[in-house]
């Protein structure tokens, strides 16, 4: 097959809402990968593949391409929104409430929008290794209960985590393992609905790990190899923004895959994958976000894809560019609804991701 034909072939819908649900159903708060490392391990070795770590938690697995001559880099985070432990309420869920509790005061890691995680049930996992299930919810929790309840604000200051269990006081929480510095994940309530729409937490960045998953698993199938040598690069901390500070020697270009947006400045909706031009920092190189313009113009559907300059946002590949990279950067990935909530995306942008993807690292759109 040649690499247009390559490239257009659309992927699996099944495979790609599969590996999905695998990963989004794996946590992988930011900073903490314990769980996702084997799991991702064993997916790569399925093709002959080894993964590998930097010191920094960032995973790598490299494609030999057509051209060993140079390297280019296509990354996609394995790091969500998450929380973790600062301390433990001694006055109850409201904290002028006379009686302690067990409660637990958190902070975020990442853009967490606690009025759409209020009442989610979580995992906190302890130093110790053990994993507690926790609820986030209000301090003044219950309408029932406080008068104020609606007018109090979902956030940081306001919200905790109650154990789901029988914990009445600090004591109680610290015998089950739990201390400062335990990293809470947030379940993720995965939805695949008969229609193709998927709604989950942790969409943003799981939907484009699943993409170059997708990739590897299409190379595979049809024998082809990438133009040139391709490092897939996996960070754990592109939620507190220097995901992909770092880059490893020899890699020219870094290209992101993350979600992209909905709202009054985007033509798009569910079903497509976005180009993006420009972020919260500024644009990205002009010459290989052209390249990805020109992949998507040879092979995804022409109503499912657009260019984006987005608002609020960044991504690793604009932090290897602010940590001084001399890399090319440039992004793209798969709208999403409700973003850092209970997200939504169609399994459309997940195939039209990863055909641009595959468009790219076949050396399309270069000419």
């Amino acid at each position: 097959m040649d690499k247009l034909s390559i490239a257009s072939t659309a992927p699996s819908a099944d495979f790609l809402t599969d590996t999905l649900r695998r990963l989004v159903e794996c946590d992988s708060p930011v900073g903490y990968n314990v769980d996702i490392k084997p799991l991702m391990e064993g997916i790569f070795r399925g093709y002959g593949l080894d993964m590998t770590w930097d010191r920094k938690g960032t995973g790598y697995v490299r494609l030999e391409g057509r051209d060993s001559s140079r390297c280019v880099c296509m990354g996609a985070h394995l790091d969500t929104i998450g929380l973790i432990v600062r301390g433990f309420n001694t006055g109850g869920h409201a904290r002028d409430y006379p009686e302690p509790d067990g409660s637990l005061r958190v902070r975020q890691l990442g853009g967490m929008n606690y009025s759409s995680a209020e009442g989610c049930t979580c995992r906190i996992h302890c130093r110790n290794g053990n994993v507690v299930p926790a609820q986030l919810i209000c301090d003044k929790h219950s309408v029932h209960s406080f008068v104020d309840a609606r007018a109090v604000p979902r956030d940081e200051d306001h919200m905790s985590l109650s154990v789901i269990g029988d914990v009445h006081c600090m004591e109680d929480a610290k015998d089950l393992g739990i201390t400062q510095g335990a990293i809470v994940a947030v379940d993720p309530e995965f939805e695949l609905f008969d229609n193709g729409y998927i709604v989950s937490r942790h969409i943003d960045d799981k939907a484009a790990v699943a993409a170059l998953v997708g990739l590897v698993d299409q190379l595979s199938r049809t024998g082809e190899r990438p133009a040139v040598d391709t490092l897939l690069a996996f960070p754990i901390y592109e939620e507190i923004g220097h995901g992909g500070s770092y880059v490893p020697d020899g890699v020219d270009e870094y290209v992101a895959l993350d979600i992209t947006l909905l709202g009054p400045d985007y033509d798009a909706d569910e079903h497509h994958v976005g180009v993006i031009a420009a972020d919260a920092h500024g644009p990205y190189d002009w010459a290989l976000t052209n390249t990805l313009i020109s992949c998507a113009e040879q092979v995804c559907e022409p109503d499912r894809w657009d260019i984006q300059s987005c608002f609020h946002y960044s991504t690793d590949a604009m932090a290897a560019y602010k940590s001084g990279a001399d890399v090319y950067a440039a992004a793209f990935g798969p709208a999403c609804m409700n973003t850092h909530g209970r997200e939504r995306c169609h399994i459309d942008a997940l195939v039209e991701t990863e055909r641009l993807a595959c468009a790219y690292a076949l050396g399309m759109g270069r000419d």
